[in-house]
């Protein structure tokens, strides 16, 4: 459908200019977005000398989420971490189906190691401490497994300390924007927040600036040097997921935040302007949830049936390999069924993390019982009947998938022996899996440069896209394959654009690979 009909989406239905502007103001650069790439661009460009203007339509900056994932920093090597590139790259471009824009992978991969320990230092100088997190979603012995579950020790955690002055946040990567936003303040960098971005300014084919609005009205700042986009992706936003990946809304829970802040307005403002939006499908990140006492950073690799009692996915803990097949499950639920050997089997599964939660273990088990969180059957024909199975169902899918453990091969979905543990002995539990959408990146189509591009590929002068609202990073299936690298390409690519558009040069993401 054409621009300007009436059942046009937004971001297809190109406005009238902006009338009214009573204010102007100049710089070298505006961006749009106090995120993490938002905030780490403002650092960027200030420390290189240009005169920054950040807006941000909320009162303050924004954060959400755990870990900030790099490739070859100082405290891995330190830790004896070592991830080959060449692979890792492959592997999130693999993840994508070579939907994806390999160079942009490869620059991240390549780059992200000497730009955390820029902001290592920096983190550091606010009183901040940082370790390498495998106690959450990455797993320290994974790196060996076959390439679909391979998972590296890439996970930053930024922590609060007595040293440090800020006060605590559920979200410890807030630690670590708080930081960075701090210290682009100190260099120079305005931001201001309650704004909103409404329309890019062009001129001759070229991004000049942004009109803006506040409780003053309206505000046409303009941008010597360009304008970056850094306004997330579009997980609030529900027209927009009906449109490029709807099985996303049969997710459980929402947990973006702050809500209402990524409902696309980049996207919808670049499209304005001419950019095409993203060349991939979305890669939604949507995690499975189960806050009872094995979920937790566990995650067990149980047997998962659906509704009907039967096996329907591999069931690694990989997280999308499990919510992907939940979202599309019949009646959108699915259960983990596991047997009383679940000490012996956990052990198994993940030995390092399980031995963290044994000490009374038998006991919570029974507890969750008790709450609801899991259902208990003395016998499997007990355990489908509570949980509503067809008679018998649940009995035939256990034993094809013992047959399977006992051979040590799964010739139905191919998990790998450690993650196959037979279910024979009662009693018998089930917890219900729950998807748990944390945000959905998806923006507009950008070159190895991350500048903005037509439907042609040709570059937007002067405009840019960082963070969730870069396309082409992603596609279909957002991997673990590098924990943490929603924040850490957010990282990498906030620092690069902001350090090249102050210093009027380019990424060179071509060039340096």
């Amino acid at each position: 459908m054409g621009m300007n009909q009436p059942h046009a989406h937004l971001w297809q239905t190109k406005p009238e200019p902006i009338t009214g502007v009573t204010r102007e103001r100049d710089c070298d650069i505006v961006i749009i977005g106090a995120g993490i790439s938002g905030c780490t661009a403002a650092e960027a460009a200030t420390s290189a000398g240009a005169d920054v203007l950040v807006c941000e339509k909320f009162g303050t900056f924004t954060a959400h989420g755990i870990d900030v994932g790099a490739v070859g920093t100082t405290l891995q090597k330190e830790r004896g971490v070592e991830i080959d590139k060449l692979t890792a790259a492959r592997l999130i471009y693999d993840w994508s189906q070579q939907q994806a824009n390999y160079f942009l992978i490869r620059t991240h991969v390549e780059r992200s190691g000497a730009i955390m320990d820029r902001y290592i230092k920096i983190a550091e100088s606010y009183g901040l401490e940082v370790h390498l997190n495998d106690d959450s979603t990455a797993r320290a012995d994974w790196s060996g497994l076959e390439d679909r579950f391979r998972m590296f020790s890439s996970a930053h955690l930024f922590a609060l300390t007595d040293r440090c002055a800020f006060k605590k946040r559920k979200w410890s990567v807030s630690y670590f924007v708080e930081a960075i936003y701090e210290q682009a303040k100190k260099q120079g960098a305005e931001f201001k927040f309650n704004t909103t971005a409404d329309q890019l300014v062009k001129e001759d084919g070229r991004v000049t600036g942004v009109i803006v609005s506040d409780q003053d009205g309206y505000l046409k700042i303009n941008a010597r040097k360009g304008v970056i986009l850094a306004t997330g992706g579009i997980t609030d936003n529900t027209e927009m997921i009906r449109c490029f990946w709807p099985a996303a809304l049969r997710a459980d829970t929402n947990q973006n935040f702050p809500v209402g802040g990524n409902m696309g307005d980049g996207l919808v403002m670049g499209a304005w302007a001419g950019a095409a939006l993203s060349r991939c499908n979305p890669a939604p990140i949507i995690h499975p949830v189960d806050f009872s006492v094995l979920g937790p950073g566990i995650n067990s690799s149980w047997l998962t049936v659906n509704r009907d009692g039967r096996r329907f996915s591999c069931e690694v803990g990989y997280e999308p390999i499990v919510t992907n097949a939940r979202v599309n499950a019949p009646g959108n639920v699915a259960f983990a069924i596991f047997d009383s050997n679940y000490r012996e089997n956990m052990l198994q599964q993940e030995p390092l993390k399980a031995q963290k939660i044994l000490d009374g273990l038998d006991q919570a088990i029974e507890d969750e019982v008790k709450t609801g969180a899991y259902v208990k059957g003395e016998t499997l024909e007990e355990l489908g009947e509570k949980l509503g199975m067809p008679p018998g169902a649940l009995q035939k899918t256990v034993a094809r998938y013992n047959d399977w453990c006992d051979k040590g091969y799964d010739g139905d979905f191919g998990v790998p022996a450690r993650f196959l543990c037979s279910c024979r002995r009662g009693p018998f539990y089930a917890s219900t899996i729950k998807a748990w959408l944390l945000n959905i990146p998806y923006g507009l189509h950008v070159d190895h440069n991350s500048q903005v591009c037509t439907e042609s590929d040709e570059p937007i002068p002067g405009l840019f896209a960082v963070g969730n609202v870069q396309g082409d990073f992603f596609a279909n299936s957002y991997p673990v394959t590098l924990p943490g690298t929603s924040h850490g390409r957010s990282l990498t690519y906030g620092y690069l654009v902001g350090k090249a558009l102050a210093e009027d040069t380019v990424l060179g993401g071509y060039g340096e690979l």
